[in-house]
């Protein structure tokens, strides 16, 4: 069964999505008209979701003014009845921050995008004892392992670059379109 709910919005956004009426055991219609629809999201923050009856299905809405905390949440939809409880999907939904309500100053690169920076920093700075990336610590890396680092966080950071160009709309940067005539 497919759930309809965003896979990613921005905290402080409102959001709406409609849900047609699922299909259960043997083929048998689970309707608006019979059934309670609602989105269970655990993560940084709980909310539960209450879905209102729209024709065979259901239209759920986020308001705006909802808290909601950055971060990746676990989505449980559920239909309930008088004697019924039916999962009808499970998921994942990733809140972003509002970047207007952070202060100045605030962070908003990845972790990858940190260690890199480090990594940077360590590199250039190879006359240092110590290093800090990301949670790992050690007194000495050699210039043959940062470099090994730097390569697979680079990976990672240009994964993280092309999936949020894709979820943005913005395509593959790595497609290259020719036209012939």
């Amino acid at each position: 069964m497919v759930m309809k709910i965003p896979a990613q919005i921005t905290a402080g956004d409102s959001a709406s999505w409609s849900d047609d009426a699922f299909v259960g055991d043997a083929g048998r219609l689970l309707e608006s008209s019979a059934y309670t629809l609602t989105y269970s999201l655990r993560g940084p923050a709980q909310l539960d979701l209450t879905a209102v009856a729209a024709g065979r299905g259901w239209v759920t809405t986020l308001a705006a003014n909802t808290l909601m905390a950055a971060g990746q949440f676990s989505v449980v939809a559920r239909l309930t009845s008088s004697s019924e409880r039916i999962t009808v999907g499970t998921g994942r939904m990733v809140v972003l921050p509002d970047l207007t309500s952070l202060p100045a100053g605030g962070e908003f690169r990845s972790q990858a995008e940190l260690d890199l920076a480090q990594v940077d920093a360590a590199i250039a700075g190879s006359r240092t004892e110590s290093y800090k990336i990301g949670t790992r610590e050690a007194k000495r890396y050699s210039i043959v392992e940062l470099l090994a680092i730097r390569s697979l966080l680079l990976v990672k950071v240009e994964n993280e670059r092309a999936t949020r160009d894709l979820i943005n709309g913005l395509g593959n940067r790595k497609n290259l379109y020719v036209r012939f005539r």
